[in-house]
């Protein structure tokens, strides 16, 4: 049965140290964050006598308050930009059979969109 565990990791000159909040003693030393996962998924199993495949680790960085508001006003943009992008395709499907129902043909209907006939027929089937 998988297991779920979440490691800090904190920096310490060149190196992540990183330690499993709920096994506070299973430590580890990392030089590049995108390890941290995979190592101390290996160090939480040896630990505890399972399978790696059992566990799973969600690895929190710690970083100054200034760059954590960053992030997360990074990823609310990147989400209202999904959003932006989802509805401007929306438009641009309406738009299209909006031009097919004055009988535009397809290489005008692209032409107007600023897309090719073929990507004017994608729109207008999707």
């Amino acid at each position: 049965m998988p297991q779920a565990f979440t490691s800090t990791a904190t920096r310490k000159g060149t190196v992540w140290i990183v330690e499993c909040d709920q096994h506070p003693e299973v430590r580890s030393q990392v030089r590049l964050l995108s390890w941290a996962r995979d190592e101390q998924r290996r160090e939480i199993a040896a630990r505890l006598g399972v399978p790696v495949a059992t566990v799973t680790v969600d690895v929190r960085p710690v970083l100054p308050d200034d760059v954590m508001e960053q992030i997360a006003r990074a990823e609310e943009l990147r989400a209202q930009a999904s959003s932006a992008n989802r509805a401007a395709a929306a438009e641009r499907r309406a738009t299209a059979r909006a031009l097919a129902a004055e009988n535009l043909s397809l290489r005008d209907i692209g032409t107007i969109l600023g897309v090719t006939h073929q990507r004017a027929h994608q729109l207008l089937h999707t």
